[in-house]
């Protein structure tokens, strides 16, 4: 900002007037001839001379006083600024409060500030942040305010408020043992969008004088409008703060539910399986050894896929039963563990075109889908015989699996509360696909989940 050269205005002030004076006595004299009369001359001179003074004063004065109005409201909006900077780089929503109190002391020059964040009934203090107080004097207080007195004031009527002298007010209630004096306050509600979070209060006004000296003060108008402009600011910092904690829950509830999904659909399943082949194993015992010690060996194989499956959990992987396996890799391998472990007949087609479309990740969730229902159907359906396809409708890929069992009532299958059903449909969801389920009681089932066809990257 440039400055204006007050001290030349002043100067300028008194000598133009004086040259326009003396401009018009020489025209007197010399065009009109006047007389010059030496003693109202001299009254004349001195009039215009105090007037052009005092009016280059008062001018450069108003000038000057304005100036630093200027200045020192720039001065508070790139403080303003800076402290609202400073809070869109925290997160953390108990950080973010303490940075708001503690940048509103700053903020207007107050030697104590407190933020209370009230409660839902928007009148008790739920917590309670301070700055400016030493440790021994933090350490005396014990709690929350209960929101009583001046603190309660600004919470039941929602309105800033500048106090002069917070001793002589009828409504305050005094301190409590061990808190320091105050004298000066003004309080601000933090509010943004209709939705109150707390108030925001300063006291003892701090004035820095010219000789950089500092002294007590009352709190302005100015300071009032500022700490209102930083609360509306502070306001949407805690609101982004509490939408980042929100979306972090939110994202946490996801992943466990994506490896509630996962252990469901993969673990749990595997580890049914092992169970069947070693009851088996306990059948043949007797009657065939030699059968009895490969399915025993396969049990094992099983057992050390899902101990890999479980580390992959632990380490925040996703599972490895079939990754590097392309669809028609992995329909193929469950297709021959339906047929090892059970009397059931399978028949599967895959389209080879289809196959190659299908990405890794799609192949991923597909091949969880189709394990899903093949258990069920070995669980529950007494089927004989299973149509195992995959491959294009009507431009999408899809996934087919139907079986001749009992079937199941179509009002019993959507509502029921299973995670077999509800993971497949979840399953579905996540491939951007539709799941159906066409069954009746004694026709059997089939199930049926198309996506589209996903870019591969280049």
């Amino acid at each position: 900002m440039n400055r204006i050269d007050t001290r030349s205005l002043r100067w300028l002030g008194v000598v133009a007037p004086l040259a326009s004076w003396v401009a018009w006595v020489v025209l007197k004299l010399m065009i009109w001839q006047q007389p010059i009369l030496f003693a109202a001359t001299l009254v004349e001179l001195l009039i215009i001379t105090i007037g052009a003074t005092l009016f280059a004063h008062w001018i450069a004065t108003n000038l000057e006083r304005g100036e630093a109005e200027a200045h020192r409201r720039s001065e508070h909006l790139e403080a303003l600024r800076k402290a609202g900077l400073a809070l869109t780089t925290e997160l953390d929503i108990a950080k973010v409060l303490q940075q708001v109190v503690d940048q509103s002391r700053v903020l207007v020059e107050a030697r104590y500030g407190a933020l209370a964040v009230m409660g839902f009934d928007g009148q008790t203090i739920e917590q309670f942040y301070t700055s400016g107080l030493n440790p021994e004097s933090h350490d005396r207080l014990i709690g929350a305010p209960l929101g009583a007195g001046l603190l309660g004031v600004l919470g039941r009527e929602g309105e800033p408020m500048r106090i002069a002298d917070i001793t002589v007010d009828a409504r305050s209630i005094g301190f409590p043992e061990g808190h320091p004096a105050m004298h000066t306050l003004v309080g601000v509600p933090i509010a943004s969008k209709g939705k109150y979070y707390g108030n925001l209060y300063l006291t003892d006004k701090r004035v820095t004088l010219p000789s950089g000296g500092v002294v007590d003060g009352e709190f302005t108008q100015e300071d009032q409008e500022l700490l209102t402009m930083f609360a509306i600011q502070a306001a949407i910092a805690v609101e982004n703060a509490q939408l980042y904690r929100e979306n972090q829950q939110i994202a946490v509830l996801r992943e466990r539910e994506r490896i509630g999904m996962d252990l469901h659909d993969g673990v749990i399943q595997s580890i049914y399986a092992i169970g069947l082949l070693l009851d088996d194993a306990g059948h043949r015992i007797d009657t065939a050894p030699e059968q009895t010690r490969d399915v025993i060996g396969a049990a094992i194989t099983g057992l050390n896929e899902v101990i890999v499956d479980i580390r992959n959990y632990i380490q925040h992987l996703r599972p490895q039963r079939f990754q590097g396996r392309n669809i028609k890799q992995g329909l193929e391998a469950l297709a021959q563990e339906l047929r090892t472990d059970t009397l059931l007949s399978i028949e599967l087609r895959v389209d080879e075109q289809a196959a190659i479309v299908c990405t890794a990740r799609q192949a991923d969730e597909f091949l969880h889908i189709a394990q899903e229902a093949l258990t069920n159907i070995r669980k529950h359906a007494a089927a004989r015989a299973v149509k195992l396809q995959f491959g294009f409708e009507e431009g999408l890929l899809q996934l087919s699996i139907q079986d001749d069992g009992v079937g199941m009532d179509p009002a019993q299958a959507r509502r029921s509360p299973g995670n077999g059903l509800r993971n497949l449909r979840s399953r579905a969801r996540a491939l951007h696909g539709e799941f159906r389920l066409e069954t009746a009681l004694g026709a059997g089932a089939r199930l049926m989940v198309t996506a589209p066809i996903e870019k591969r990257d280049a």
